[in-house]
């Protein structure tokens, strides 16, 4: 290759051509956006319908179906999920990967506008929302004050409207205030005894508070505009009203109806260290800067408290800390790693100006990934930087080999610029092999669907590129920077022989006495790695397994499910009571907090309570042993379900450790399977937290339309619904306008109705023809058992069994429950299906076994077309069962189990151990071709000369990634099992490389040799290009 030559000649130029490489690196490194993961695309779609006052039944029969049919005829529709419960329809759509997601939302928007009006009147429009990892907060703050009134006002009229125009932020939520409201409690009896009903009221008030535009009239030469204005302007005109009386006349409001602005009922409550307080939670649009939304989010409540002394606010939770402090760990670990890969360099070198070459040549190799990732639009994230983190170590195994050459050059008495060209030449096609081997391990990953193609693509292309820049570097600054340093202010590096030769060093004479009996003793090395190999499998089986490891983000969350129908300062008292066994029995508090109510975030639990850690460096215990130790103390707590778990972004993206989905025609079946399962299943001592969706079934009062009588009244299923939704729960009329701020003006009946039952059956539902007739008259009025939640999949009811492993050992206990279902006969009708986190771990352990199958294949034809045989690549690919397997053993051994991130790291040990086999096998072919020696001779000559370089590239690559395994910083967790599998990989490889490879170099091609003599050419002269057969030179 020509490269080095050119880059020498036209050195300025290329020293300028770097410098201007760092300087926009730099730039771009910048400007690069923060996130703690990639930005994960999910092929999934929610379509939330809220109905107010009514139970899951009626909310599965009037949203939920209606719904689901209109969703169950696109495009690339995978899986189709409900639940319905009271209040609330959620309709989850799943995807087939590779779905234009963008084009399906406009087309599921538009069937589910089409279905709107067969809704109910009373129901909310339906939300259809794109599944976003990103919908989770970034940031919390709590606002505290003696008047919640006065700090919810605030919270919307000051503080939302000013966060939402921050550059990157989607949403705004305020919760755990209350509203005013104009209430107006009409009088039964007085109502009754004029005739009139709750709606008839309703539409009267909105009839008498509008203002709408007249036209205009002509006033002498001008012309004004004429407005009509009858709103209301205070509480007072409102309980002045004059309603009309069917039999003539008219009554004021006051007189049939207590009318008052009092407080709405709180939607949600929320407490800070036991004080109430409004939550408001900021939530960031999909792709933009974590770190530059909270810092903005941040300054903008500074500048508002700055203006507003009654503004009190807490930092509840800012999810950029996280991001900061993992980031600034990773970097610092790059950092190390460079320290470290260039004090290797200076041992084994023992040249300041060498080590130089290759420590500058590190960072210049690291910016220069910067512009790559600004140009494809990649973050700062978790997996982008490890990536870097990981390929530290690797990125100078090209330029160790090119200057270790440049230098063996140097000492074997060639010139400066011969020694730089033909060093680098020499070695230019063996290095940009090893290179290809390694970046084609990634390319299957990278182009993997699902799971595994969306965590780990940002870190294909961020190492990818790392090695890209290496092996030009390696080709083209190095030579430059070799020519440039060499033996300027030194003694000349010309040596002789002897003096320059390792193979005449003691301990070189000892490894090559080493290599000879092995040689001579190919059957032992062979049942050597055959029982290594077979230890190391059996270690492998008994590791573990996870999906991904756990990262410790110092947050816990306890969920709170209470029975349908529980008030909320129900469930406010029992999450007092949490909020004081946390502070009794966890020492590494920091802050706490809860809400319990409704939530518009469709990645929050309604009723949970949030306990923030202190930093990681600063308790003793993981937040997963704390969530296990607060478990068993608020096991006493009776009255609801409650599900501890530690938050994790990606524990998020995969489900629970048990789920097992029931399905069948006969509900009651369902449930009673269900429950015996729950109850067989949480026998196990390592299930935790077992509960079937179908949970308790809970009272209600039914009311069944009588159809036949409510025909002879005129009386539809409808206007008996409206009469008793009205009476009971009421609805808003019109507004009320007071200096700019609106409130509702809500119309209901009195206490009386709801009273009793009896009470309720002796309403009066106003008829077509001006009179009422008792509710009892029309329907049937009864209390009934009903579910508390209703799960559909595939437009089917069902049931869903989950729950969680204590020892996280998800295989183990599927295992376990896979013995129970096996000895279980199931009901006929009632079919079962699998999934969980235990499906996630399957499919995404099989795309990556895929993913190394292929990256073998690839490995094997780069190397069959380096060497141009088909045998060479075996003898170097010998290498990988020992160190694959072997670096997997060592994960068992160091506590770790293998998950998606080891794996990854395997694969990656897959292209990037054969390296230095290729390098050694390389040189032993040039000594046979160039120097005529026997194979023997070759391999005892060649390999002493190529340990330098071999053990430099491994010590550099292991120390390199030495800091990710020592480091207990925040975000460590993710990629301390990869770094285990990729030291424990490059050690064995490189003992098998200098000892293993040779020998089975001998002894594959003694197998060859063999072969070919038993089955030789017909005529040598075919393998010589343009010469002539005997029998045609012989033809006249």
């Amino acid at each position: 290759m020509k490269i080095a030559d050119f880059c020498i000649k036209h050195r300025v130029m290329t020293i300028l051509a770097f410098v201007m490489v760092v300087i926009f690196g730099a730039m771009s490194f910048g400007a690069l956006p923060l996130a703690l993961m990639p930005d994960m695309d999910l092929p999934v779609a929610l379509v939330m319908t809220t109905y107010a006052g009514a139970g899951p039944e009626e909310i599965e029969n009037l949203v939920t179906k209606p719904v689901e049919s209109a969703c169950a005829s696109l495009a690339g529709l995978d899986t189709l999920r409900s639940t319905s419960q009271e209040n609330m329809s959620l309709v989850i759509v799943t995807f087939d990967y590779g779905t234009d997601m963008d084009q399906t939302l406009i087309d599921m928007r538009d069937k589910i506008d089409r279905i709107k009006s067969t809704l109910p009147d009373d129901a909310d429009s339906p939300t259809v929302l794109k599944m976003d990892m990103d919908s989770m907060p970034v940031v919390m703050i709590g606002l505290k004050g003696n008047d919640l009134a006065q700090m919810q006002s605030i919270a919307d009229d000051d503080i939302a409207p000013r966060l939402e125009r921050i550059d990157g932020v989607a949403s705004v939520e305020v919760t755990g205030g209350y509203e005013n409201e104009v209430a107006i409690e009409a009088y039964t009896d007085r109502c009754e005894g004029y005739g009139i009903s709750l709606s008839y009221i309703g539409q009267m008030l909105a009839a008498d508070n509008v203002a709408m535009p007249a036209g205009e009239v002509q006033n002498g030469t001008q012309k004004l505009s004429v407005r009509v204005d009858g709103e209301y302007s205070a509480a007072e005109d409102v309980e002045n009203a004059l309603i009309p009386l069917p039999t003539g006349g008219s009554v004021r409001l006051g007189e049939i109806a207590k009318v008052t602005m009092k407080p709405k009922d709180q939607e949600s409550i929320a407490k800070v260290d036991g004080e109430p307080c409004i939550m408001i939670s900021v939530t960031k649009q999909s792709g933009t800067n974590t770190v530059k939304v909270a810092e903005s989010a941040h300054a903008a409540m500074e500048e508002l408290a700055s203006g507003n002394p009654a503004i009190n606010y807490t930092l509840l939770m800012d999810q950029s800390d996280y991001i900061n402090m993992t980031v600034d760990n990773t970097i610092q670990n790059i950092v190390v790693g460079v320290v470290l890969a260039a004090i290797v360099l200076l041992v084994f070198l023992r040249d300041l100006s060498a080590t130089a070459v290759i420590s500058v040549s590190m960072p210049v190799c690291i910016v220069s990934v910067f512009l790559i990732m600004n140009a494809l639009g990649i973050t700062l994230n978790m997996m982008s930087l490890g990536g870097l983190a990981l390929g530290v170590g690797m990125i100078v195994d090209n330029s160790i080999v090119v200057l270790e050459n440049i230098f063996r050059f140097r000492s074997d008495g060639f010139s400066r610029w011969d020694s730089c060209t033909k060093g680098a030449a020499e070695v230019s096609l063996s290095i940009v092999g090893g290179t290809l081997t390694t970046i084609a391990v990634f390319l299957p990953i990278g182009l993997t669907d699902g799971m595994v193609g969306m965590m780990f693509r940002e870190f294909c292309i961020t190492i990818c590129s790392l090695l890209g820049a290496s092996l030009f570097i390696a080709l083209t600054f190095v030579p430059l920077m070799c020519y440039i340093t060499l033996d300027r202010g030194k003694r000349k590096l010309r040596m002789t022989n002897d003096q320059g030769d390792l193979g005449h060093k003691p301990l070189m004479r000892k490894y090559t006495s080493l290599l000879r009996f092995l040689l001579h003793k190919r059957l032992l090395t062979l049942i050597i790695s055959a029982a290594f190999v077979v230890v190391a499998l059996i270690g492998t089986a008994m590791s573990g397994f996870e999906l991904s490891p756990e990262m410790d983000q110092g947050q816990i969350s306890i969920d709170v499910g209470m029975p349908i129908g529980s008030e909320m300062e129900e469930t406010a008292a029992i999450e007092d009571r949490i909020v004081r066994i946390v502070e009794d029995t966890v020492p590494e508090l920091d802050t706490l907090y809860y809400s319990t109510g409704a939530s518009s975030s469709l990645m929050s639990s309604g009723s949970s309570v949030t306990v923030m850690l202190v930093d990681l460096e600063d308790r003793d215990r993981s937040s997963q042993e704390i969530a296990n130790a607060l478990r068993e103390n608020l096991a006493d707590i009776a009255g609801c379900d409650l599900s501890v778990s530690t938050s994790s972004t990606t524990g998020s993206m995969s489900g629970s450790a048990i789920s097992l989905t029931l399905s069948g025609d006969d509900y009651d079946e369902l449930v009673a399977t269900g429950d015996e399962l729950v109850d067989r299943i949480s026998a196990l001592p390592d299930a935790i937290e077992v509960s079937s969706s179908a949970s308790d079934e809970e009272p209600r009062v039914s009311v069944k339309i009588n159809r036949d009588n409510a025909t002879r009244f005129g009386l539809t299923a409808a206007t008996i619904g409206s009469a008793v939704r009205g009476q009971i729960y009421g609805s808003t009329s019109t507004t009320l306008k007071i200096s700019g701020d609106e409130y509702d003006i809500t119309v209901r009946g009195d206490e009386v109705s709801k009273a009793n039952l009896d009470a309720l059956k002796a309403m009066l539902v106003p008829t077509s023809t001006g009179g009422s007739v008792p509710l009892s008259l029309v329907a049937d009025v009864s209390t009934e058992l009903a579910p508390q939640t209703i799960a559909r999949e595939n437009q089917t009811r069902t049931i869903t069994i989950e729950g969680d492993s204590l020892s996280e050992d998800t295989v183990g206990l599927n295992q376990q429950v896979q013995e129970i279902l096996n000895h279980y006969e199931m009901p006929q009708g009632v079919t079962l299906e699998s999934g969980g986190e235990m499906e996630d771990m399957v499919e995404s352990f099989s795309s990556l076994l895929t993913a190394l199958a292929v990256a073998l294949a690839l490995v094997y034809f780069i190397l069959a077309s380096q060497f141009e045989s088909f045998v060479m690549p075996v003898i170097i690919m010998m290498i990988l069962p020992v160190s694959l397997f072997g670096s997997t053993l060592c994960l068992g051994l160091t506590g770790s189990k293998i998950s998606m991130v080891s794996l990854l790291g395997v694969i990656i040990l897959a292209g990037t151990v054969v390296n230095s086999p290729i390098v050694l096998i390389d040189y032993i072919e040039t000594r046979r071709k160039h120097y005529g020696e026997d194979k023997e001779n070759a391999i005892l000559n060649a390999c002493p000369r190529r340990v330098r370089p071999v053990l430099m590239t491994a010590m550099t690559t292991i120390l390199g990634m030495v800091p990710m395994i020592v480091d207990t910083g925040e975000g460590s967790e993710m990629m301390r099992p990869m770094a285990i599998v990729m030291i424990a990989g490059m050690i064995l490889s490189t003992i098998v490389t200098l000892v293993f490879t040779p020998v089975y170099y001998s002894l594959i091609d003694s197998l060859t040799a063999r072969f070919q003599r038993k089955h030789p050419p017909q005529d040598p002269h075919d393998d010589i290009p343009g010469a002539q057969l005997p029998e045609e030179v012989a033809a006249p």
